[in-house]
């Protein structure tokens, strides 16, 4: 999966980003969303967090969207080298917001 426990650096590495094959990075993104998505289902939320906008829906909506963003991705033939950046960073970002929420709330 990667160098320590949790880490991704071997599935979706800034070389993937940077050479723009579509076929691999979508691959990596949708086993990403995958791994992520499993991870999710083996924490504790409280009821709260279901609800529409909060924690767990917020992760599960934006694994959902990264693995659909990982299909697209897979699915485009031409080469375009650093423009998945943003968008991988942004849905990157909701999620890790969404983990550090629900760990403050459990602190």
């Amino acid at each position: 999966m990667g160098e320590t426990p949790g880490s991704f650096i071997g599935l979706l590495n800034p070389e993937t980003l940077e050479e723009g094959d579509p076929k691999k990075l979508g691959s990596q993104i949708q086993i990403v969303a995958s791994i992520l998505g499993n991870r999710i289902e083996d924490m504790d939320f409280e009821p709260w967090e279901y609800e529409k906008g909060k924690t767990r829906s917020r992760l599960k909506e934006s694994l959902r969207v990264y693995g659909e963003m990982g299909k697209e991705i897979k699915n485009m033939t031409k080469y375009e080298p650093k423009e998945y950046h943003l968008y991988i960073i942004a849905i990157l970002i909701d999620i890790i917001s969404s983990l550090f929420n629900h760990i403050e709330s459990h602190a």
